[in-house]
């Protein structure tokens, strides 16, 4: 052809560059959309009429629409890596969405040049643009910028997919998915630090089925009880949150309550199953008995899920017995065995047990039969994945309709909550501490030699009898539940005055320190011990290591079962503070704090704990060199500043976060103003460009562009 060979793309670079399949191109060239020619065995294009093409139409956003159009039905859905391709009927229009937007085949779509959206019995559900919102979390005096939003980009379908194998391994979720994901922009920490996935709900659930049953309208979706017919017709209104994972140095913060506002959220506007949208978001989880985040979110208790210990056996018996036909897909007895996916996975996790303990059925259902809470606590090895216990489940509606209909039914129904977090408690100082006109003195002796007599005799100071002075004349109160923070350099005498107050006297003391007789002072020192955290803590007691251990931001399945040596710096630290508060300290203090932990860990603890402190009316004390990284999500009440032996002082902590510069993390996405007038455009992908005056650099991922008119979206950079 004669063509410059820059210009030039194989049909794999035209797909590539157009995030469509090579078969989308073919099909392209088939309709006369794009011209190309064959060159040997391979067909090429020219560069220059794809770019054209492009721009005409296909947005160069992942998620764009081809063209306006009205109302058009889902012919088929493909995947596209991580996004899926939708075609429809009777025309060439492609899709590409991300895997969880709610969309099937033979749905109804109405397209407009910047939306798309699912008709439903009850509403429209919005599949384009993408779900995504800013969020800003302050903590201290740093300001976290995440964004909450679907999977659209290779790396984070990754990310998600990484922190997915570490918290559930091979676990995988039945029905129909959509996953929300916390994208981070801190250098130092993971791209998504968190994510929430909603579910197809169960068909059983006890607890539900009792709330449920009462006359209920919205829209065009009513129920006179909520009997077998109705959840047959009507399971899709609710939508359950099926996992909740959060990044372990970012646990505390709330955003496990974010993300479930947010997933509300979605689901208010996005999720559709069979034309049907939800009216009611649902959680049920065993952590939701020591770890009440649900509850925070607005989320409402309505009682436990059934469990299925009382009827596991008969379930079994049946499905392995039928084995291969329910393989071959010819039987579904939800009479007998609930959610079919569920009871299937059941069923293959039970035969691969059978095949590694060299079992019979009947003597896999005889073991069953006996079952007890008891013995499936003992032999949980063997049945965790066989056999479900009772687990708190939490409701919300999701409009007004369902809000006041839910609020009514827990009036009558009343639903008993017998998961109350234990109280934790400490005994606060019976009254303050006073230090008057202390004096601190180092007093020491080496044994006189050649060398040290020499020293002696030129500077006149004698071995046998050191004295330095490093405290003088020092004047303190200190109230039970304060924060007091003791800052200064290298050799002020930090250290020295910890030690008076965790000992309550030192050597060269001179003054009058008084003390409580309830005193009780713990130092924030490592665990030593080779036991997993939750038998370290828990004194036996499960339940209450749980909820103390939830208290202070370790959470996390896996940290319960770590030793103290095997968690992170930041995790220590709420480990040193988990056991002062199981041995009944009312004083704590640390040395040195934060020292070891980067910025956003620092002001992450700093702030947990001196919340912890204050609800708990604990006197915490706390000494640093280098205050400035965290001192604002500390919130000292008083400071002390110690430079010289003869000079300290003592102020407010409001006067002293007035007098240091405030931190600030590099946490923050790329960001861009446009004008509000071109979000459209861009959207539709008419725009794809615009012209700066300067050199402004961007790397390739998200770029937020921001408005007047505070409208924001995110878009690729490529």
């Amino acid at each position: 052809m004669g063509k410059d060979s820059t210009e030039i793309m194989t049909i794999k670079e035209v797909a590539e560059y157009l995030g469509i399949s090579q078969p989308s191109v073919y099909k392209l060239v088939q309709n006369g959309a794009i011209s190309g020619w064959k060159s040997g065995r391979r067909w090429e294009f020219l560069r220059s009429e794809i770019e054209l093409w492009k721009q005409k139409n296909l947005s160069e956003q992942s998620c764009g629409l081809l063209k306006s159009i009205r109302q058009q039905t889902v012919q088929t859905i493909a995947p596209r890596k991580h996004l899926k391709e939708v075609r429809f009927e009777g025309d060439d229009a492609i899709l590409l969405l991300p895997r969880s937007a709610c969309i099937a085949k033979g749905d109804q779509v109405e397209l407009t040049e910047s939306s798309a959206w699912v008709v439903c019995r009850n509403g429209k559900a919005q599949i384009f643009p993408v779900y995504e919102a800013l969020a800003l979390l302050q903590v201290g005096g740093l300001e976290l910028q995440f964004i909450i939003k679907e999977i659209t980009e290779p790396e984070e379908l990754s990310a998600y997919q990484a922190l997915t194998e570490f918290h559930y391994r091979s676990r995988t979720l039945f029905g129909r998915t959509a996953t929300l994901i916390v994208r981070n922009f801190h250098p130092i920490y993971p791209k998504i630090i968190g994510y929430i996935e909603i579910a197809t709900s169960f068909y059983m659930n006890t607890a539900r089925k009792a709330i449920l049953d009462a006359p209920f309208q919205a829209e065009n979706i009513s129920w006179e009880a909520w009997d077998k017919e109705t959840s047959r017709q009507y399971i899709h209104v609710i939508v359950r949150i099926a996992r909740c994972v959060v990044y372990p140095e970012f646990r505390g913060l709330g955003l496990g309550q974010l993300l479930i506002k947010h997933a509300a959220e979605f689901a208010r506007n996005r999720w559709q199953i069979a034309d049907i949208k939800p009216y009611f978001l649902e959680i049920s989880a065993d952590m939701l008995k020591f770890v009440p985040f649900a509850q925070k979110a607005g989320m409402v208790f309505i009682g436990e899920t059934e469990g299925n210990l009382n009827r596991v056996a008969k379930d079994m018996a049946y499905l392995l017995k039928n084995l291969q036909r329910v393989e071959d897909g010819e039987i579904v007895k939800e009479e007998s065995c609930g959610i079919i996916d569920q009871q299937v996975s059941r069923m293959r996790r039970a035969a691969i047990l059978m095949e590694q303990e060299g079992w019979t059925i009947g003597e896999l259902v005889e073991r069953l039969e006996r079952l007890s809470h008891e013995s499936v606590l003992k032999d949980f090895n063997l049945f965790h994945d066989i056999v479900s216990l009772p687990k708190p489940t939490y409701l919300k509606g999701l409009v007004p309709n369902s809000e006041n209909f839910l609020k009514q039914r827990i009036n009558e129904v009343t639903p008993k909550n017998g998961h109350i977090k234990p109280t934790i408690e400490l005994e606060p100082l019976k009254e303050p501490i006073h230090l008057k006109e202390i004096s601190l003195t180092y007093q020491s002796n080496v044994r006189r030699t050649q060398q040290t007599h020499a020293i002696h005799q030129a500077f006149s100071i004698s071995p046998d009898d050191i004295n330095h002075k490093v405290i003088s004349h020092l004047d303190l109160t200190l109230n039970p539940g304060e924060v007091i923070l003791i800052t200064g350099s290298s050799g002020s005498g930090k250290a020295t005055l910890l030690n008076l107050l965790t000992e309550g006297t030192c050597t060269g003391l001179t003054g009058d320190i008084q003390i409580p007789s309830n005193y009780r002072v713990g130092n924030f020192a490592a665990i030593r011990s080779q036991k997993a955290l939750i038998e370290v803590l828990g004194n036996r007691d499960t339940r209450s290591a749980l909820h103390l251990m939830g208290l202070v931001g370790l959470s996390d399945a896996f940290v319960y079962l770590k030793r103290f040596e095997e968690l992170s710096n930041g995790q220590q630290y709420r480990a040193k503070l988990a056991q002062l508060i199981a041995g009944g300290y009312n004083v704590w203090i640390a040395d040195e704090f934060c020292a070891t932990l980067d910025l956003v860990t620092a002001n992450v603890v700093a702030d947990r704990l001196q919340k912890i402190a204050r609800q708990l009316n604990a006197l915490l004390i706390v000494a640093s060199s280098q205050p400035e990284a965290f001192a604002r999500a500390l919130c000292p009440d008083q400071v002390i500043q110690l430079t010289t032996a003869w000079e300290h002082r003592v102020m407010s902590g409001s006067e002293f976060l007035q007098s240091i510069a405030a931190q600030r993390s590099n946490s923050s996405a790329q960001t861009l103003s446009i004008a509000v007038k071109y979000l459209p455009a861009v959207r539709s992908g008419q725009k794809c460009s615009t012209v700066r005056k300067g050199r402004l650099k961007f790397n390739k991922g998200l770029l937020l562009l921001t408005a007047k008119a505070l409208v924001e979206e995110t878009i690729e950079v490529r």
